[in-house]
């Protein structure tokens, strides 16, 4: 960020003499269009963060110009010399074909109250037609409840505590949560998505946020479009590591003040995106890609490298490096949302790595997660994942050239590279999701578990390969290792129930529960004879289930009027005596009666009868 606002001066100054011809009106003279690139956010500090999002503003003829619809907005980009990408134009520069399903969550953390957030993402998804499926705004609990098999994905806003008492709106943090809710739906247009607000930009309110979507069921990646305008120590802000540490991919923008580092891009688990400027062809497929001069890059001062991230040369001296990976940032070859800028709603052109971050988050949702701690960044380095090598482009002045400008292999401001889905038409066995993914069974109760595969770029597999099943953690009940059904048993506890083909597997985790004790009763026998004023005599059996050894009260309901009743004894457990004395004014008729037994919160009853006569 030090070196945004007097690079965006420069940018702006230049980019006000941009013009090219509009569509001429007969007897007018054609509209001069230009563009100026603004930060959303204003500067972060060593506790605060900054967010990362920049839009590209136009004018026409000096006066700025808010889009009403895509198409608007495309026509003005282009005749200000500009691009502007929607959600299938992404799609088909990257080849994404995947959609992923609602289970798969994507988590966004940003700062502040976004209060039209889920109004301005329906409108985004809804203007794009069938490209963008509709989106339910949920509950958590029904976020957390959903399956592979749901059709409509869902949108949760909670605040840092995971609950509903949002933080205050700000105006330039509602443009960055608009820019990565949408983002996110263009890439992945089936996952469902978390927005976790913060109180504030500290990093302490930021983490606990962060802590948050870490433990929501079904969050596979956490995107954070925002960072520091210097390095912070891991140490003192472990919430990033820490959630990386769960199996989650943990994204953060590198920044966009060209060569330089911020935290959270610079914790050691993260994965830091940077950004590219991205180009098509005629047919919307990448042409080129290349590092954008804003994209943040360089060594950390306070936090290690992980143990895979190994680059040539050892550039920074065992400390982290960034960035990871890369992905489209450049506001020139920006991405349209729909949001309220300047008091205006409408289209616009956002970049910034605020966009490549929620970008990659989502792709990583989209194709399933990476499984066991801390995995994502150890997937992001595998020598078997592909990624797009960004070769050309500089981000600034270093003395070490692999941190500031592109090349083979990897570098600062791109890292490994960025997105590259496979062209090949054979899919290729990337991850198993398991459902349930959680379950509660009784003891001697039953579960069946199935198993979905999905190929390396998200899509489900068109052929299903078979997977074997095995249960461990605990040696808690057994599964049937060809059909999925799981047996509880005896015994209560936990397991782990796990789905695999070759070398790619799913879990899903299992609590048994003991039954409670409880009784049963009888009495016999359940129909008796007697003369008024006479004695009839009933035996009551209490029978325990699952270790039931209490005593249980006994009661009876529809005895005779003046009638004399007794329990022998009472309370009783086993066996009791039920004496019915009536008395020699009984009318003579049939009494239905009902025994009952409680013993705490347990009840059970037993019906019986009584005939009297008068003979």
């Amino acid at each position: 960020m030090r070196h945004v606002i007097r690079r965006l001066v420069a940018v702006a100054a230049a980019a006000m003499t941009v013009s090219m011809l509009a569509v001429p009106v007969a007897g007018a003279a054609s509209p001069t269009w230009s563009h100026r690139d603004l930060s959303i956010c204003g500067p972060g500090s060593a506790d605060t963060a900054a967010c990362l999002s920049v839009v590209r503003q136009f004018y026409e003829n000096g006066q700025a110009y808010h889009a009403q619809t895509p198409g608007d907005l495309k026509s003005v980009a282009k005749a200000a010399a500009s691009i502007s990408y929607t959600a299938t134009d992404i799609r088909a520069a990257y080849g994404i074909t995947g959609v992923g399903d609602p289970s798969r969550v994507i988590a966004i953390v940003d700062a502040y109250d976004d209060p039209a957030a889920f109004t301005n993402l329906t409108t985004y998804r809804a203007t794009l037609g069938s490209s963008l499926a509709p989106i339910n705004n949920c509950p958590l609990s029904q976020l957390t409840s959903l399956t592979s098999s749901a059709t409509t994905p869902c949108f949760t806003k909670i605040d840092q505590s995971g609950g509903t008492s949002y933080p205050s709106a700000d105006a330039g943090w509602s443009n960055e949560i608009d820019l990565d809710l949408q983002a996110a739906s263009a890439v992945c247009p089936l996952c469902s998505i978390l927005l976790v607000e913060a109180n504030s930009a500290s990093f302490a309110d930021l983490g606990a946020a962060v802590t948050e979507a870490s433990g929501t069921a079904h969050v596979l990646a956490i995107s954070n479009s925002y960072g520091s305008s210097s390095d912070v120590s891991g140490v003192t802000y472990p919430q990033w590591d820490n959630a990386a540490n769960k199996g989650i991919a943990v994204m953060a923008s590198t920044g966009d003040g060209g060569y330089g580092v911020g935290f959270p891009a610079t914790a050691t688990y993260v994965i830091g995106v940077g950004g590219t400027t991205l180009a098509v062809d005629t047919g919307g497929a990448r042409s080129t890609e290349t590092a954008w001069s804003g994209s943040g890059s360089g060594c950390s001062t306070y936090n290690a490298a992980p143990s895979w991230q190994v680059i040539s040369g050892n550039p920074c001296n065992g400390k982290k490096a960034i960035a990871d990976l890369s992905a489209d940032a450049d506001p020139y070859s920006g991405l349209q949302i729909y949001t309220t800028y300047s008091g205006k709603a409408g289209w616009y052109v956002f970049g910034g790595t605020s966009l490549s971050s929620p970008l990659m988050g989502a792709l990583y949702a989209m194709q399933g997660g990476y499984g066991s701690t801390p995995l994502a960044g150890a997937y992001a380095w595998a020598s078997t994942t592909p990624h797009y090598d960004v070769t050309s482009g500089s981000n600034g002045r270093c003395r070490i050239a692999v941190l500031c400008n592109a090349g083979t292999g990897w570098d600062g401001p791109t890292g490994l590279g960025s997105i590259q889905m496979s062209s090949s038409t054979t899919q290729t066995l990337g991850s198993i999701t398991v459902t349930p993914s959680s379950a509660t069974v009784a003891v001697n109760g039953t579960q069946q578990f199935t198993a979905t595969a999905y190929d390396t770029t998200g899509v489900k597999m068109a052929t299903q390969p078979t997977v074997t099943w095995s249960v461990a953690s605990g040696g808690v009940g057994s599964i049937d290792s060809g059909s999925g059904l799981y047996s509880a048993g005896t015994t209560a506890g936990t397991a782990t129930v796990t789905a695999t083909s070759g070398s790619v597997s799913g879990t899903a985790s299992v609590t048994v529960t003991a039954a409670a004790p409880d009784f049963t009763i009888a009495v016999s026998p359940s129909s008796l004879t007697a003369k008024r004023g006479t004695t009839a005599t009933y035996t009551v059996t209490i029978g325990a289930v699952d270790g039931f050894a209490g005593s249980v009260t006994l009661s009876l309901a529809g005895a005779p009027a003046g009638s004399t009743v007794t329990f022998t004894p009472n309370p009783a457990s086993g066996t009791a005596s039920l004496t019915i004395t009536t008395s020699t004014s009984t009318k003579a008729k049939t009494y239905p009666m009902t025994v009952t037994g409680t013993s705490g919160s347990l009840a059970h009853t037993a019906s019986i009868s009584l005939r009297v006569t008068t003979k």
